[in-house]
Order: structure tokens, then sequence, then C-alpha cells
């Protein structure tokens, strides 16, 4: 699912398994339609006989769903074995009007009308479903803690949701969710220790460790949107001051720049995608209001990142997330607050580098999780 299609004898190398064991594992693959031989690479045979095999999942043997819950919207993704989106829709609904009932039932009706609407070709091969949710999860009980979608707390889903669809679920934050995605692309794949930043409506880290995903012991590490920038600072949409996220997510941007400049009004603790556009093209245009609350941003995002590269001193921290697209305006004073809060001995050691937001990784995230709890 990461690496493609393969030789039986690079196989063999990538998970160290003798060419009998592997020889037996596929062949057994093979007649349970999962994988499949292929034409070779391209390149020239080496000696005599045929050119070197390849095998590769069959990517409709087995199909996945994968869920996104965000502020106001519902996605429901259709995966296939190799994590790629295949169908998908988009379903607005008022989330904050929801209670627990509300939700559940929402989710229920949304899922099963999707899988309602697939050809019984698609819809029988379904045998997981993944959700992505906003905000505090714990993914060892399937619980939703806090998401600023909601406007109540605490509401196991999971549990409910597999009884309905006699399915496996797996619940996930999103920015857990971008990481794994991430940590699928080739660029990253021999990295063992890194983290991946969020920018968007929120901000959030999904941390790997020792090549594996890292959510704490209930579920909910790694919020370092909710970090603290600023004593009694900025108010999160937690609840709480202070917090990185109130001072570099898109509704602290659209916000305090609806307070200098005259803005389209808006749900300003909700900016569309084409609103923080707006923001861009701004900034863009040498606006200085704009400009200034943009470097601001990157000044406290710098001061949280000196915190993670203090305590774990990761390889890479890459940023991503839609709101990547404001980096080059936030680049210097990321840079400013890193120096001001860390020796360079510190800092020199990781690298901090953009990851473009060319598609929802979200969605891709979620649907390898959902694949992983059955693989």
């Amino acid at each position: 699912r990461s690496r493609g299609a393969m030789a039986r004898v690079d196989l063999r190398k990538l998970v160290n398994l003798s060419p009998a064991t592997v020889t037996a594992i596929t062949a057994d693959l093979i007649n349970d339609g999962i994988i499949q031989e292929v034409s070779g690479d391209g390149s020239p045979a080496v000696g005599r006989g045929r050119p070197r095999v390849l095998i590769d999942l069959v990517k409709d043997s087995v199909l996945v769903l994968g869920v996104k819950l965000s502020m106001n919207e519902i996605r429901i993704m259709l995966g296939d074995i190799k994590g790629n989106i295949i169908n998908e829709s988009i379903i607005e609904v008022q989330t904050l009007k929801f209670d627990e009932s509300a939700l559940l039932l929402s989710l229920e009706t949304t899922i099963g009308g999707f899988i309602s609407a697939l050809p019984s070709s698609q819809s029988s091969k379904i045998k997981a479903i993944g959700v992505a949710v906003q905000g505090f999860v714990d993914t060892n009980k399937g619980d939703i803690v806090w998401s600023p979608a909601l406007s109540f707390r605490h509401v196991s889903i999971t549990q409910q949701l597999e009884q309905h669809f006699q399915l496996p679920v797996t619940l996930a934050n999103d920015a857990n969710c971008i990481a794994i995605a991430i940590s699928n692309q080739p660029a990253y794949q021999a990295l063992q220790n890194y983290v991946v930043i969020m920018l968007g409506y929120g901000v959030g880290m999904g941390m790997i460790l020792n090549g594996r995903l890292y959510s704490g012991h209930h579920g909910a590490a790694s919020e370092f949107g909710h970090t603290k920038y600023e004593t009694d600072g900025a108010q999160c949409q937690c609840g709480k001051r202070g917090c990185i996220e109130a001072y570099v997510s898109d509704y602290a941007l659209y916000n305090d720049a609806s307070a200098m400049s005259l803005l389209p009004r808006v749900d300003q603790l909700h900016p569309s995608e084409s609103e923080m556009l707006l923001l861009n093209q701004m900034a863009e245009n040498k606006d200085l209001n704009i400009l200034s609350l943009f470097e601001r941003a990157g000044r406290v995002l710098g001061y949280g990142i000196a915190n993670i590269l203090a305590l774990i001193s990761p390889e890479k921290v890459i940023i991503s997330g839609p709101g990547i697209r404001a980096f080059p305006y936030m680049r210097s004073g990321l840079m400013s607050g890193l120096e001001n809060a860390l020796v360079p001995e510190l800092i020199a050691q990781t690298q901090i580098e953009p990851f473009e937001w060319q598609e929802d990784l979200t969605g891709k995230g979620v649907l390898v999780l959902a694949l992983k709890s059955i693989d």
C-alpha cells in the first residue's frame, strides 16, 4: 500500500522473511484475490529467463469507508485497499445544533444513505469504517471528548456505529490522520521521529515516534494547538485562553483581521476557504495590517515549535493543512519566534518544512487507519 508494486525478492528484504515463507503467503493472497502479479517495471532482465514479475494489491478487492466530521459538514469517502478515494459525498449539516442522539442519528443516516447508493458490487466489499474528527478524541474508548464542531462534550460513537453497521469502526483526530497520510509519502517513509502540524480551522499535530503514530495513553496526545503561548491571552474555542490556536487558526486570524480591515460579514467562528484566501490576497497586495497579523501568527507558531524541538528533538517538523497557503507570510515570524525561544544548537538538528495542501489529507489518512484496523 505504501510502496507500490514490487518483486518478491524486494518484499523479502523489506519484511525479513525467508523466500519460502514469502512465496507461500503471496500464493495464499493471490488465491484470495487480495494481490495479483503484474507486468515488470520496464527494466531489462538480467541473465536468462523472464523479467521480474511484480506483485501488487488488487485495488477493489477490499473497500472501506472514511467519515470526516467537521464544523457544519459530514464528508463520506469510499476507499480502495490502496487507500485511494474512489467516491465521496459531502453533506452540509448544522453540527452545533446536534445533541448526542441527533449526532449519532445523522451519522447513521448519512453513512447508510451513502452505502445504499453504491452498487452491490461495491457495498458488499466494505469491511471497515474510519471516522476523523476535529478536536480531542479518546481512541481507546472510541469517544469524542471535545470538538469545536459540537456544542456538547463526551460522546461515544464507535460502539453504536459498529452495532448499527456490523463493521469495525476506528476513531481518530483529524491531525493524526494527516500525519498518517504524509507518512505514506515516499519522501517520508524512512523517517522515524517527526511531527506534522496542521494549520486550518484549528491547529493540530500528529506525532510519529519510532516509526509509529503516538497518541498517548488515552489517545489524545499531541494537542499542540492547545499548548499555551500567553497566560490569560486570546480566547480559544476550547474555552481556555492563550492557546496557540487562538492566534494561528483560521477563526482567530479572520476575527483579528476583521477588527483591522473591512471584510465580508461572515460567521467569524467558521470562515470559509474563499474568505481565508481573501486574507492571503490582501497580504500579497502588501496590506500592512494583514502582513503584521500573519507575522505574529508565525511568531506564535515559532515559539510552539521551539517547545517541540526542546522536548523531543524530531528529525523534521512538517507543516501542512489548508492554512499552509499563508505560510510564506508567516515564515519570517516563525523563524524569529523560534530563534528567540531556543538556542541555535537545538534548532540546527531539525528541518522545518511546509507540505503543500493539494488534496484533503485527512480523508486519505482516515482511510489508511480503517484499512490498518482489518489488515
